[in-house]
């Protein structure tokens, strides 16, 4: 048989770096007889790809229309790399024992990366593939994916800070009058949030239309544009639920105030910055779900900043207080101890060298999470069937910390 194992190990515990800091690792080759080979070489490459079908109408030769699909693509290169660990191109044969053996490696990411990123229409993905260069043989091929998160700093995003105040409100037609207005207000204390928190939401759903609310949902979707640039120039964008709360019902005439936590899970940052293929924006959804066949529901949204370093006066969420009649304002907070007990800053901590100005010292490191979104597999068209560990699914890791409120 000869090959037992082949495979590439990263230093780093979650597989993920970010830009401008060194990818280490070791190439680990199991032989159960001896091997002649070339040399041993390693390619590591980021890149962004976005690819859907399109449905379009042609006239045809007869004067008729007919559908067409077309499949449209845009690709982004962002670094390749390619080096030898044992031997060269031009080395002469080397025969490796039987036994394991291991040659570590190491490459410098460059500055302005994409963090990765993996969805149905579009990736940004970062792979080593190591090969078995054999004379006068196939070579063999063994490939994994990395993660690389580019950092979005809330403290340095200005409206990150700022409080959201959102109300909406909407009249029923019954016959020819409309009836009194359903009125629905959101208080948020500030836009951004880091994966780990819980988007504390206070809601107040002034019901004097008459009509029953069945559900109040709140929803925090990710809104994912993709761009194409062959055969031609194309947009796509998609509106993806990632959390989800719901309460209810409101019944006619009836006022409550509440509030509800909307957890934040594993999720690339805003914007993806220095990717021109995808860009990714977040917003909390609002939407009052009334009895009726003739009605619409209420529908409200507000943008919301997703960040990997949280900002440094985040502020824990108590727990929900159902019966708290109407929203107290930041002052009255402050005058009776806050509704949101303060937490101690803290300084967010990456596997390996990310070291940022110590803000937060009570905030435990963050761990790195599996996003909820995989790959289909890491296999490029081009690449074979036999190529070991391209059919794997992989999901990229984000930071994700955990908030507890102070003694």
């Amino acid at each position: 048989m000869g090959l037992k194992e082949f495979k590439i190990h990263f230093d780093s515990p979650y597989a993920t770096y970010h830009p401008e800091q060194t990818v280490t690792g070791k190439i680990i080759l199991e032989l159960d007889s001896p091997k002649k080979i070339r040399g041993i070489k390693l390619s590591v490459k980021g890149e962004a790809d976005t690819y859907w079908s399109t449905d379009r109408e042609e006239l045809n030769n007869e004067g008729r229309y007919i559908n067409e699909t077309d499949v449209v693509t845009g690709h982004e290169d962002y670094f390749k790399a390619h080096f030898y660990v044992l031997g060269s191109e031009s080395s002469q044969e080397i025969e490796l024992p039987a036994g394991t053996h291991t040659y570590p490696f190491n490459y410098v990411l460059p500055p302005n990366l994409p963090s990765s990123f993996e969805s149905d229409f579009g990736r940004i993905r970062y792979t080593a593939k190591a090969v078995l260069d054999r004379p006068w043989k196939f070579d063999q091929e063994t490939k994994v994916a990395f993660t690389v998160v580019s950092h979005f700093d809330l403290n340095k995003e200005s409206s990150a800070s700022e409080q959201v105040d959102l109300e909406e409100n909407k009249t029923f037609c019954c016959l020819c009058c409309g009836t009194p207005p359903l009125s629905v207000n959101v208080r948020l204390p500030v836009r951004g949030y880091v994966p780990g928190q819980a988007i504390p939401v206070k809601v107040n759903v002034e019901n004097q239309s008459g009509v029953t609310v069945d559900t109040i949902k709140l929803k925090l979707v990710k809104i994912i544009t993709y761009s194409a640039t062959t055969p031609r120039t194309e947009k796509k964008v998609v509106d993806l639920t990632v959390s989800e709360v719901s309460k209810g019902p409101v019944n006619g005439n009836e006022t409550t105030s509440y509030e509800q936590n909307l957890d934040v899970p594993p999720l690339p940052p805003s914007f993806l910055n220095h990717c021109g293929l995808i860009d990714l924006e977040y917003k909390l959804t609002i939407e009052a779900c009334v009895s009726g066949l003739y009605y619409k529901n209420l529908r409200a949204e507000t943008k919301i900043l997703i960040g990997t370093v949280p900002l440094s006066n985040y502020q824990m969420p108590s727990p929900p207080n159902y019966s708290t009649p109407e929203f107290t304002n930041k002052s009255d907070e402050a005058a009776q101890g806050g509704m949101y007990p303060p937490i101690a800053p803290s300084a967010p901590m990456e596997p390996a060298s990310y070291n940022p100005p110590s803000l937060y010292p009570n905030l435990a490191p963050p761990t790195y999470e599996e996003s909820q979104f995989r790959s289909r597999g890491l296999r490029d068209r081009e690449e074979s069937e036999h190529v070991i560990g391209a059919g794997d699914r992989f999901a990229p890791r984000y930071p994700v910390y955990n908030f507890k409120p102070s003694e």
